[in-house]
């Protein structure tokens, strides 16, 4: 339980914390499967906190948003709209000719109307989904970031300390190991990020260095052969 205890919000200051997900097996089974359940168990449970957490920032106009959007993204939405438009044109048409009174004649202005206000709530909602969506990305791809930072200085802690003790230990050989005085150093994010820039801009400089020349056209009067 020590890996799971509540998510909190930064937005809206909520939390939301997982009752009911059980995490670790009570049987005293230290088998390797039996264990490899118990990891897939606590990674699962932390996906389903934060889709509660999600669930929870959600305000009261998103709510049904997120409900319209999850009935669209149904295929039994598509056969139903078009069920309906065409029992709207064939009810239309006998009504047209055999009563001569309908509600909307042909060419169906009220039904363009329908369409076209559905069009306009169906690109909102998606809209909103997708920006609601996004930002969950970004919540997550935050997170694996500090997850990765954080498992990276711990990794360079671990080479610190063995070369610490590497150093106290009197049975082993002290001796100069520049690849592990580099790593046992936190990495900088920005002199990554500068060094990344400079190789895809040295990538880009090379490939249009040896990309060719394009052959100009040949003037008027010299594309025949010359005697």
């Amino acid at each position: 339980m020590g890996l799971l205890g509540e998510w909190s919000a930064l937005d809206q200051g909520k939390t939301v914390t997982i009752q009911d997900v059980t995490l670790t097996d009570s049987r005293p089974d230290s088998s390797p499967d039996s264990r490899l359940e118990q990891l897939l168990s606590q990674n699962a449970a932390i996906h389903t906190l934060m889709e509660q957490q999600s669930q929870a920032n959600l305000t009261t106009l998103h709510r049904p948003v997120e409900r319209f959007a999850r009935l669209l993204s149904r295929p039994n939405f598509i056969f139903t709209a078009l069920t309906v438009f065409l029992m709207w044109i064939v009810l239309n048409l006998n009504l047209h000719f055999f009563v001569h009174r309908s509600w909307d004649s042909p060419p169906f202005f009220w039904l363009q109307g329908l369409i076209g206000v559905l069009g306009l709530v169906i690109t909102s909602t998606v809209l909103i989904s997708q920006a609601r969506q996004a930002g969950l990305a970004e919540q997550r791809s935050q997170l694996q970031l500090q997850i990765i930072l954080l498992t990276e200085q711990r990794s360079a802690k671990i080479v610190a300390l063995l070369e610490e003790l590497r150093r106290d230990l009197p049975s082993v050989r002290d001796r100069l190991d520049e690849e592990a005085d580099v790593m046992q150093q936190a990495s900088d994010p920005h002199s990554i990020l500068k060094v990344i820039e400079q190789i895809e801009h040295s990538s880009e400089d090379a490939a249009e260095q040896e990309t060719p020349e394009t052959e100009k056209p040949a003037p008027a009067g010299q594309t025949g052969a010359e005697p």
